[in-house]
């Protein structure tokens, strides 16, 4: 994973382009990107629970699992004790930024269509009958597709709108944002 080194600085009030654009996108937090990040070595797990983090152990390493508790009003509550892989992760599109190989006004647009599509998705996961925001993507689409499923036509028709708005995001997702599975 490449650390973040980003160039750009926001001439306003010296944001970082690199938190703006975090800022405005936030899925490597919220569950649509990942549904749960190992750990590492240097994280403490001690200190990560006291955080109010939710650790799980998964085919034998612990993990944190998506959304991420401490993501609150599109920021990170803990960002200075935040797990490491938080601390190294870059999306496809801070990369490319980083590499001067795409604009902010770019990023803010494939950032902007990804919520648009997320935006669908969650529509579809409330109609049915999901609200569960404490879930990531992946968990809440496969639930709705586990046996006993409802067979009124206005729910297949529902799940296969879900079906298509998925693979979609999914189709989206990895090819600009994700750059190597960290769950």
């Amino acid at each position: 994973m490449e650390k973040m080194d980003f160039k750009a600085e926001a001439s306003a009030g010296g944001e970082s382009l690199a938190a703006k654009l975090c800022a405005a996108c936030g899925m490597c937090c919220n569950g649509v990107l990942f549904y749960g990040t190992r750990l590492q070595p240097e994280d403490s797990i001690r200190s990560l629970t006291a955080l109010g983090m939710k650790l799980k152990r998964k085919d034998g390493e612990m993990q944190f699992l998506q959304p991420c508790p401490a993501y609150k009003d599109s920021c990170c509550s803990i960002y200075e004790k935040r797990p490491q892989r938080c601390r190294t992760f870059s999306c496809k599109q801070l990369q490319s930024l980083n590499a001067s190989e795409s604009t902010e006004e770019a990023a803010f647009a494939k950032i902007s269509e990804a919520k648009t599509l997320t935006d669908r998705v969650r529509d579809l996961f409330a109609q049915l009958g999901d609200t569960r925001e404490n879930k990531a993507f992946a968990r809440r689409y496969a639930a709705l597709f586990t046996p006993p499923l409802d067979p009124s036509p206005e729910s297949e028709q529902l799940r296969q709108e879900l079906q298509v708005a998925m693979r979609e995001l999914e189709t989206m997702l990895t090819s600009d944002f994700r750059t190597e599975a960290i769950a």
